[in-house]
C-alpha cells in the first residue's frame, strides 16, 4: 500500500470512530432526556393524583357535616401534600373584628408574621412559645405579609421569607432560608382568608409550575370552604329552626288547652303568633273564694326574649293571684318581682279581670294595655273600660303602684267583654291603613249576639280579609267573656 492510501484509511477510521462516539453521546443524551421526561411526567401524574385525592377529600368533608376545625385541618394538610411542602397555615377573615384569625397552623410551618420581642425572649426557655403564638395570634387585614396578600387579593411566591420586609427587619431562625407560596381565599365577592405553604429552601424550591398548581389549589380550596360554610350555616339554621319549633310547642302547651267553664259565663280565647314564638300570652285562673280570673299580656319585642318573659309572667301570675287582694295588687306584686330583671328597652302591657263569686261583678286592672271593650246587650253599644295603669317593667315599684288602679263594673245576661292585644287594632292592610279600635268595636257589636266563639272567629276572619292574605306583623290574642245568667 502506498503511504497516501494508508493515510486516507487512517483518516477514514478516525472519522468513523468520531461518528460512533458522537452517536453514542447522542444516544446517551436522548436516553437521559427520556429518563428526565419520564420522571417529569411521573411527577406531574403524581401531582395530579395528589390534587385529585385532595379535592375528593374536600368534597367528602363538605357533605359529612364535619366540624369546622376538621375542614380547616384538611385544607392545610392537603395543601402540604399537593405541593410537597413542609408546613402550611390557614387564616380566615373574621368580619366582627376585621382580623385574619389562624384556624390551622401546622407544626412545621414557618412563621408568617412578625414575632414580638417578648415571644423571642420566651422562646429561649420555652421552644413551644412560638407555635403557641402562631396558633393564637390574629392579624389585622392591613398588617404584614398576610394582610398584604388578603388586601391585594393576589397570590405570591416568596423566594426568601426572611428577606421580606413585611415580616419586620429582624427575622427569627424559623424564618431563615424559607420559601413560601401564599394566596387569598375568595369566592365571588366574599373574601374568606389566606392559605400558605412553606418549605426550607434546602429541601424544596418552588418553581413556576408549583406556583400554578398552588393557584389552582387555593381556588379549589376557597370553593370548597365557601360551600362548607354555606352547608354548615344551613345546617345550623335548620337546627335553630327546630329549636324554635320545639320552644314554640312548649309555649303553646303553656297556653290554655281549652276554654274554661265558669258559672254564669261562656269564655273563649285565641293566640296567633306572628312568628314561631309569641310575645303575647293569655291564661285563665281559678282563684280562692269561688272567684275566676282572665289575664292577657303583650311583651314588647318578639322572638325568644319576649317568649321567655311570657313564661315568667304566666308563672308569677299563677303564684301571686292566689294571695293578692285585688287585680291591681297582683299586677303590683308581679311588677316588683319581674321589673328588676327586665332590660331597659322591654316592658309588658297586661289586663287582668276577676269575676266575683256572685258572677255579676267584675274587677279589671290594666297595666298600660288596650282598653277592655264591653258590649251591652240592652243598648247594643260598646263601652271602653280603661282604668289607669303603667306597663310592667317601666318602674320597679312605687310609681307603678301609685298609677295602676282597679275598676269594677257589672255584667248582665248577654253582655260580652273583649280583651285583646294591639296586634288586632294595629294590623295594617297593604296600603298601610290600620284596622283600628273603632273597627274592633264594630266587629264586637256585630258578633257578640252570637257568643264569644263567634266574636273571636269573626274578628280573626275579618282581620285576615283586611290583611289581604299577608301575615300580621304582630301577635294576635283575644279573650271574650259573655254573661249567660
Amino acid at each position: 500500500m502506498t503511504p497516501v492510501f494508508i493515510s486516507l484509511l487512517v483518516i477514514l477510521l478516525l472519522m468513523m470512530a468520531a461518528g460512533i462516539l458522537m452517536l453514542a453521546r447522542l444516544a446517551f443524551q436522548q436516553k437521559h432526556a427520556l429518563v428526565a421526561l419520564r420522571a417529569e411526567e411521573e411527577a406531574i401524574v403524581a401531582e395530579e393524583r395528589r390534587m385529585f385525592h385532595y379535592l375528593h377529600d374536600l368534597g367528602e368533608a363538605i357533605w359529612r357535616d364535619d366540624q369546622q376545625a376538621s375542614m380547616h385541618r384538611l385544607i392545610v394538610e392537603g395543601a402540604i401534600r399537593v405541593t410537597q411542602s413542609s408546613g402550611g397555615a390557614l387564616y380566615l377573615f373574621d368580619e366582627a373584628t376585621q382580623r385574619l384569625v389562624p384556624r390551622h397552623h401546622s407544626e412545621f410551618c414557618a412563621p408568617l408574621i412578625e414575632i414580638p420581642q417578648r415571644v423571642r425572649q420566651q422562646m429561649k426557655d420555652n421552644p413551644s412559645a412560638l407555635l403557641n403564638l402562631l396558633r393564637m395570634h390574629a392579624v389585622g387585614v392591613d398588617e404584614g405579609l398576610l394582610g398584604g396578600v388578603f388586601v391585594q387579593q393576589k397570590a405570591e411566591l416568596v423566594a426568601n421569607l426572611s428577606a421580606d420586609t413585611r415580616l419586620g427587619a429582624d427575622a427569627v431562625d424559623a424564618q431563615q432560608d424559607i420559601t413560601t407560596m401564599i394566596g387569598p381565599l375568595s369566592f365571588g365577592t366574599r373574601r374568606l382568608g389566606v392559605l400558605a405553604v412553606t418549605s426550607p429552601k434546602s429541601g424544596r424550591s418552588y418553581n413556576a409550575n408549583d406556583f400554578e398548581v398552588f393557584n389552582s389549589l387555593i381556588e379549589q380550596s376557597a370553593f370548597a370552604l365557601a360551600n362548607a360554610m354555606s352547608h354548615q350555616e344551613a345546617a345550623k339554621s335548620r337546627m335553630d329552626q327546630q329549636e324554635l319549633l320545639n320552644a314554640s310547642q312548649i309555649q303553646q302547651v303553656l297556653l290554655p288547652e281549652h276554654d274554661p267553664e265558669w258559672p254564669g259565663f261562656v269564655v273563649a280565647g285565641k293566640n296567633i303568633p306572628a312568628r314561631t314564638l309569641s310575645g303575647d300570652y293569655f291564661d285563665y285562673l281559678k282563684l280562692p273564694g269561688g272567684k275566676f280570673g282572665a289575664v292577657i299580656a303583650d311583651v314588647s319585642g318578639k322572638g325568644i326574649g319576649a317568649a321567655m318573659i311570657t313564661v315568667m309572667c304566666r308563672t308569677l301570675m299563677r303564684a301571686k293571684s292566689s294571695s293578692a287582694s285585688s287585680p291591681s295588687a297582683v299586677l303590683a306584686a308581679l311588677n316588683r318581682q319581674i321589673a328588676p330583671d327586665m332590660r331597659e328597652d322591654m316592658f309588658i302591657t297586661m289586663s287582668y279581670v276577676v269575676v266575683e263569686k256572685d258572677s255579676t261583678k267584675l274587677t279589671l286592672s290594666r297595666a298600660g294595655h288596650n282598653a277592655a271593650l264591653l258590649w251591652r246587650k240592652a243598648t247594643g253599644n260598646v263601652e271602653a273600660i280603661h282604668p289607669p295603669g303603667l306597663g310592667v317593667g317601666i318602674d320597679k315599684g312605687d310609681v307603678f303602684e301609685r298609677v295602676t288602679k282597679d275598676e269594677s263594673f257589672e255584667m248582665h245576661p248577654g253582655d260580652c267583654l273583649l280583651l285583646y292585644t294591639d296586634g288586632v287594632n294595629e294590623a295594617m292592610d297593604p296600603k298601610g291603613v290600620e284596622f283600628g279600635e273603632e273597627r274592633v268595636q264594630d266587629k264586637l257589636a256585630k258578633y257578640a249576639p252570637q257568643g264569644p266563639k263567634a266574636v273571636i272567629g269573626g274578628i280573626i276572619a275579618d282581620l285576615e280579609h283586611f290583611l289581604k292574605g299577608r301575615r300580621s306583623h304582630d301577635d294576635i290574642t283575644l279573650i271574650a267573656l259573655q254573661k249567660t245568667a
